[in-house]
């Protein structure tokens, strides 16, 4: 699964809703009319707040800040961290994210619509808006806010890389390396956008060009497990073995129960004549949820076990 920006550590049209009500011009004002929803109303002009990259992080624990996947996006984050987050930030917008990736879209679109005075103008909240509407699967909308995002600033590269995360998932893989190529290109912001490419690379057979990227985030980032499963899986393919099964064997028992990971490390047994280790790894790895995880799965099984 791709990754989306921020961290590095969401409002339908921009346009709030109008409370209008018929006054004086309008037709005669009856002296029993009530009007004590005027006090209510608040006519103070909200303080707008700029877009500021020392805000724009989420704290994690000493463990995580090693994994540097997990620095920059609430993807790989478990839900007790989730809630845990939620319950130690002030920040809106980190709010705002959050329960977006809880699931509790109406909370989040809440929060983005009385937010909205406030970070019109932010090019963060804008791309948290797209992500929200990513993780709901509306992706025109999200296409739409990233753009936005993008329109305040166009070298802010989480919204890039984050039109990239679109694009693949829609299929509309040339526009996605193109996104996830310039997002790599602008600096050193980030290493998401450059797994995001190698791993596109990946997808369509490029081993050449994702091994050395995957080789060089993983000498930044060696506890990374999403960066040291790719790069293991690249030298699978390429038809390095031995390295592929060595990284592997140093990922723990839990991590090599899920699908994405343990059915490549049984793949590489099998191919290193290994065939009793490989059905031990596969009877080990949980049901894989997805449909093509699950047709992967079924393949991986009767050629582990032929």
């Amino acid at each position: 699964m791709k990754k989306l920006l921020p961290l590095l550590l969401i409002l339908t049209a921009c346009a709030g809703n109008s409370n209008y009500r018929k006054g004086a011009a309008d037709e005669a004002v009856m002296p029993e009319e009530d009007y004590s929803w005027v006090d209510q109303l608040n006519f103070d002009k909200k303080t707008e707040k700029k877009y500021q990259a020392d805000n724009d992080e989420f704290k994690l624990s000493s463990e995580e800040e090693s994994h540097a996947l997990v620095k920059e996006s609430l993807t790989n984050l478990p839900a007790p961290r989730l809630d845990e987050a939620l319950l130690k930030t002030d920040d809106v917008l980190t709010k705002m994210n959050i329960k977006c990736y809880q699931g509790k879209f109406d909370e989040a679109l809440k929060m983005a619509d009385d937010a909205y005075g406030q970070f019109k103008n932010n090019t963060s909240y804008w791309n948290q808006l797209g992500s929200c509407y990513y993780l709901k699967d509306d992706y025109a909308k999200a296409i739409l806010f990233y753009n936005k995002s993008r329109d305040l600033d166009a070298k802010f590269i989480p919204a890039i890389n984050n039109l990239g995360v679109v694009y693949s998932k829609q299929g509309k893989f040339q526009k996605a390396l193109a996104a996830f190529k310039k997002a790599a290109d602008m600096g050193t912001f980030s290493v998401t956008p450059t797994y995001n490419l190698a791993e596109l690379y990946l997808r369509f057979g490029s081993v050449g060009k994702a091994l050395p990227i995957f080789q060089g985030l993983a000498k930044k980032s060696p506890q990374d497990i999403d960066v040291n499963s790719a790069l293991a899986a690249a030298n699978l393919l390429k038809g390095d073995y031995a390295t592929a099964i060595t990284i592997y064997g140093a990922f723990d028992k839990a991590t090599l129960t899920k699908p994405s990971i343990g059915l490549n490390y049984a793949v590489a047994l099998k191919l290193s004549n290994k065939p009793t280790d490989a059905q031990a790894v596969l009877g080990n790895i949980v049901a894989a949820t997805s449909a093509d995880m699950k047709d992967y799965s079924q393949r991986v099984d009767q050629f582990i076990r032929k």
